[in-house]
């Protein structure tokens, strides 16, 4: 799937524990300064203490470079690696990555950034040493300031981002409140931005749902198998019905949030959901970033059974109950899984290195093409929980138990299971309805006229 990414590499290594990019030519072995003594790993011409020439290790103080006059030496240093400005810029931030990284001369380092800044203003690595520098020497606000402005020079990619964002929010511990705002509304509008152009493009395939067809299927789970609330397996007729291809994705909540805020509409809500609830993710908005809502193309998760219902309702859907959220998974011969009765790791989203992006496993789609119903999040489900109610469910449309258990249905394994038996099928979970957690999302489902 198609990902709005970037160029922007991070590659030298702050002292703080963030990166960035700032081109260099390949090492080439330890270098000394004649005057100093100090030796240097870095692909750096002249020293950064006292602008001598460094020659390599294995030349000795009586070399051509060792013999050469103080006045031959000055000119080298006078003279310009290159007529390029870039290149010059180069030369000065090299030399105050070595002060800095070296020395720990956070002063002298500044310096040398700020000659490479004459000549080079707009490079997003410099902009980045230097609010890491700014940092180091307490000025707050210029290090805001700079890091800003290489986040906006990027391009980069979301998880660089992410990194930038981290530093900015470690930075704005200590600014005042209108800084804190102004940055605020700032990631809001680059949010925006964001979810807009995704949805422009890809609206219409996450809109997509499956039909399934009216007819019977195997629910539950064997005596084989022996887990107590799965069973027994008995046969359910589903009337036909519509389910969504794909999760819920970010792009798609975060529209939804834009209209409960913008109308303050809450008329599709569930009639007993909490007083003033607004729906959003749980931490989505705690500070001025949540990192992994950044992401369009992420299915959205942290939402309660409530926010689920309620953007259902208004995308003109349901929650599926748990027997049509079972059958669009397994199809109507019992499957275990959803593409058969085998384990294939490689066709489902699970462990630390799945990506998240929505209909990333292709062979791991059910008969009826529904995507990550085995992996990625565990979804809300419409039904109460009931630990017996497969024992007098009844043999057609059952819809969960008619009265309050306290607990909705969650079906479906997660990326963050740790057996393969919770990636089947057949699982069954709960939550309570105000719960919220990371490996919780959903889909919607329709009747069909």
């Amino acid at each position: 799937m198609k990902r709005i990414l970037f160029s922007f590499l991070l590659t030298a290594i702050m002292s703080f524990g963030y990166s960035l990019c700032v081109e260099a030519s390949e090492e080439q072995g330890k270098k000394k300064c004649l005057e100093c003594t100090k030796i240097y790993s870095t692909e750096i011409i002249y020293c950064p203490q006292d602008g001598k020439r460094l020659v390599p290790l294995s030349v000795t103080d009586k070399s051509e470079e060792a013999q050469k006059t103080e006045e031959e030496i000055a000119q080298d240093i006078q003279k310009p690696p290159e007529n390029d400005p870039y290149k010059k810029a180069m030369r000065y931030i090299e030399s105050g990555n070595s002060l800095r990284e070296n020395s720990n001369d956070y002063n002298g380092a500044l310096k040398m950034y700020k000659e490479a800044e004459k000549l080079k203003p707009d490079l997003p690595g410099l902009n980045w040493q230097m609010a890491g520098v700014y940092w180091k020497l307490n000025d707050h606000k210029k290090a805001l300031e700079h890091l800003e402005k290489s986040r906006n020079l990027g391009p980069q990619t979301l998880e660089q981002l992410g990194v930038a964002d981290d530093f900015v929010l470690k930075i704005l511990e200590y600014r005042d409140v209108d800084t804190k705002k102004s940055i605020a509304k700032k990631r809001i509008n680059d949010r925006r931005h964001l979810m807009e152009e995704t949805l422009n493009d890809f609206r219409e395939e996450w809109e997509e749902m499956v039909l399934v067809p009216a007819g019977e299927f195997k629910m539950g789970t064997t005596e084989e198998d022996f887990i107590q609330e799965e069973m027994p397996q008995h046969t359910v007729y589903l009337d036909a019905y519509y389910i969504d291809k794909y999760e819920v994705t970010n792009a798609q909540y975060w529209e939804f949030l834009e209209y409960i805020t913008r109308t303050g509409d809450h008329s599709k809500c569930h009639p007993t959901e909490p007083i003033a609830k607004d729906h959003l993710p749980g931490n989505a908005f705690r500070g001025y970033v949540y990192k992994y809502y950044n992401y369009p193309d992420y299915p959205v998760n942290r939402i309660d059974w409530y926010d689920a219902y309620a953007y259902a309702a208004w995308a003109g859907k349901r929650l599926p109950t748990e027997a049509e959220w079972e059958k669009a998974a397994r199809g109507t011969d019992g499957r275990r899984f959803p593409w058969g009765d085998v384990w294939e790791i490689r066709y489902s989203n699970v462990g630390k290195k799945g990506t998240l992006t929505v209909g990333s496993y292709k062979l791991g789609k059910s008969v009826y093409g529904c995507y990550d119903m085995s992996g990625s999040m565990s979804e809300w489900c419409n039904d109460w929980y009931h630990p017996e109610y497969y024992y007098n469910s009844p043999e057609k449309n059952p819809k969960g138990p008619l009265k309050s258990t306290g607990k909705r249905i969650i079906k479906g394994g997660s990326l963050f299971a740790r057996n393969v038996y919770k990636m089947r099928c057949a699982v069954r979970m709960f939550g309570d309805p105000d719960e919220r957690n990371k490996s919780v999302g959903f889909r919607c489902a329709k009747d069909a006229k």
